[in-house]
C-alpha cells in the first residue's frame, strides 16, 4: 500500500497532467456560455419583431376588410336597378 506522501505526489501530477486539458474545457464552456446568451438576446428581439409583424398584418387585415366593405357599397349604388 502507497503510503499518504505517495498518493498526494500521484494524485498532483495526475491534476497536473489533466490541467491544460481542464482549462481548455473551461474556454469552451466560456464561449459556448457566450453564444448561448448571445442567442437568446436574439431570439428574444426576433420575438419582439414577429409580435410587431403580427400587429402589423392585424391592422392591414382590419383596413382590408374596410376598404372591401366600402367597395360594395360602390359596387352595388353603381349597378343598375
Amino acid at each position: 500500500m502507497a503510503t499518504s506522501e505517495e498518493r498526494l505526489t500521484t494524485l498532483e501530477r495526475t491534476v497536473t497532467g489533466y490541467k491544460p486539458v481542464l482549462q481548455e474545457i473551461a474556454y469552451e464552456l466560456t464561449m459556448v456560455k457566450g453564444l448561448t446568451v448571445d442567442q437568446i438576446r436574439v431570439t428574444q428581439e426576433l420575438k419582439s419583431d414577429i409580435d410587431g409583424v403580427k400587429q402589423d398584418i392585424g391592422t392591414i387585415n382590419e383596413r382590408l376588410s374596410q376598404m372591401d366593405e366600402k367597395l360594395n357599397t360602390i359596387l352595388s349604388l353603381l349597378k343598375p336597378s
